[in-house]
């Protein structure tokens, strides 16, 4: 079970429908399966923007040191699917490191359709998805 604070969750939403025709990302920070804050980043994929994400090195810099300052650690990505389901691609995984945690959050036409949970097995070779419980602050 991945869980996630109400008011981050509610905030990546409103940043993937911002970006939207585009992917958005950022950094996932807490502990464990645990996400109690976030972290936007920049998205340098210019070129293929509507479904590709290039996480920006020194936005996730900056993420890192926040959450070291907070006594946190990123353990996971978030990436917006423009009008696409919020299932992993291939391309997520070839780019994903085991026991990370990945949120994907479909936006179709603009608004919010849904999010879910990917952890890439320690071979590497897929995913397996983990329930998301979006909690009370």
């Amino acid at each position: 079970m991945v869980k996630i604070n109400e008011s981050s969750y509610n905030a990546i939403i409103k940043h993937a429908e911002a970006g939207f025709p585009h992917e958005v990302c950022g950094v996932l920070i807490g502990q464990d399966h645990t996400i109690t804050d976030y972290k936007e980043c920049n998205n340098l994929n210019t070129e293929r923007a509507h479904d590709r994400y290039e996480l920006d090195p020194l936005s996730f810099k900056e993420a890192d040191d926040y959450s070291r300052e907070v006594g946190k650690e990123i353990i996971g990505i978030y990436h917006s699917h423009p009008d696409h389901p919020s299932m992993a691609s291939e391309t997520d995984r070839q780019r994903a490191w085991p026991e990370w945690i990945y949120i994907i959050f479909s936006i179709n036409k603009g608004k919010y359709n849904d999010a879910r949970a990917w952890i890439l097995e320690d071979s590497g070779e897929k995913f397996y998805e983990e329930p998301i419980e979006v909690t009370p602050d």
